[in-house]
């Protein structure tokens, strides 16, 4: 096997569950961003900015479960191409996928994110986002902007690289690499799999986030 075979093979096989919990602020910085950027602002600043915006909006402690979970759905649907992201998960399903599936998985696909990440992003209270350095040169239609999320200690809690699309006067992540893995390509990969075994069946996918969700809201009222 070639080297970047291997590669290939570690990034279809890592867990996307480990890997988010690893790095929770990952998912929740990223509905942030689908902002139009400011007139010459460059694409650092840009991540930033909004990487301190996510932070100061969602982690204080004395937010209740609630109003967390209300704060990240509010920047979630104002934020985020969630049609685009849709699509890009289903892979080569998106394009078999009827228009009520494709609804219905992304009504539920969006539920999933603010049960399973919000009250993750209470962790990361006094934590600092840094920007590290931006890659790419003048009239690139894309450039990576490398970040870090440390603890107030200093010690390093994850770092972030960001892929941007630039387009006219606006910037869109279109990838958020958490320790040099695609959350994108992991979540497409999970999701694909899943469609794989079961005959590309999208009722089955649907009732498998639903059960999902479900179970997510069944905790947090058990837990009150």
């Amino acid at each position: 096997m070639t080297n970047r075979s291997a590669r290939r093979s570690r990034r279809a096989s890592a867990p996307l569950p480990r890997l988010l919990h690893a790095s929770g602020a990952a998912l929740l910085l990223l509905v942030l961003l689908a902002a139009p950027a400011r007139g010459a602002e460059t694409a650092a600043a840009f991540i930033r900015g909004l990487g301190d915006t996510a932070i100061r909006e969602l982690a204080p402690n004395d937010l209740t479960p609630a109003q967390r979970e209300a704060r990240f759905r509010e920047l979630l649907e104002a934020n985020f191409d969630m049609p685009r992201i849709t699509r890009f998960v289903l892979g080569r399903y998106a394009r078999r996928a009827s228009d009520a599936d494709l609804a219905a998985f992304q009504a539920l696909y969006e539920e999933l994110a603010v049960l399973t990440y919000a009250q993750m992003f209470a962790s990361y209270a006094g934590h600092v986002f840094k920007v590290t350095k931006q890659l790419g040169a003048p009239g690139d239609k894309y450039v990576m902007v490398v970040s870090e999320l440390s603890e107030a200690n200093g010690k390093l809690a994850a770092r972030l690289d960001w892929q941007l699309l630039i387009d006219r006067d606006r910037y869109a992540v279109v990838d958020v690499r958490v320790e040099g893995v695609s959350m994108a390509i992991a979540q497409r990969d999970e999701f694909t799999a899943f469609l794989d075994k079961n005959g590309g069946n999208m009722s089955a996918l649907i009732k498998e986030l639903d059960r999902k969700v479900k179970k997510l809201r069944d905790g947090r009222a058990a837990a009150k």
